[in-house]
């Protein structure tokens, strides 16, 4: 529920102002002032709810701007600012991409889809596990191409930020090819 008041404002806005709208159309018809009062306090709950969307961010909303950021600093071969997103002791797989990235020239990285955002508070410190599509444009060794790819993060909240712990990356279709069961990536 406070995912929705937080991420979902206008879910809120809508309810709110149903809510506002038949308690003044009561107060209207028949004078009652119980309705009137209860537009007014149902008008003034709606704007700080939604107001309260602008000042509050959600993990998932920092998740989604921490995955855009990270592939701007992609594109922009900002290997300093990228290590700085990775947890202190990585994974082998995402050690194994972080030795390669070096290497990588990158033209442009975009995400082209976020498929998932699964957070997990009951884990300690809390994990996300985000799955998406991206395509990467870049040269490795005198050989440049388009790689499509499927990607899997974990992430580990250090804090206020997150930092990706592991790494998966796979053929662009995984994600509507693969059965819950198959992904290696833990499921919450």
């Amino acid at each position: 529920m406070p995912s929705i008041l937080i991420e979902q404002p206008w879910v809120v806005g809508a309810i709110g102002a149903v809510i506002t709208i038949l308690s003044f159309l009561g107060w209207i018809q028949t004078g009652n002032a119980i309705a009137f009062k209860t537009g007014c306090a149902t008008a003034i709950a709606t704007v700080l709810l939604v107001l309260s969307n602008v000042w509050v961010t959600s993990d998932r909303e920092m998740i989604y701007q921490f995955v855009m950021e990270s592939a701007e600093e992609l594109e922009k071969n900002d290997v300093k600012k990228i290590l700085l997103r990775l947890h202190p002791v990585p994974g082998d797989r995402l050690a194994s991409i972080i030795s390669q990235l070096p290497k990588i020239q990158f033209d442009s990285v975009r995400v082209t889809r976020i498929h998932s955002i699964k957070i997990d508070t009951r884990h300690v410190p809390t994990r996300a596990v985000v799955h998406l599509n991206a395509v990467a444009v870049g040269s490795m060794q005198n050989v440049s191409g388009k790689a499509p790819r499927w990607i899997g993060l974990t992430l580990e909240k250090s804090g206020r930020k997150w930092l990706i712990v592991d790494l998966e990356e796979r053929e662009p279709q995984h994600e509507f090819m693969n059965t819950d069961s198959y992904s290696p990536i833990p499921k919450f």
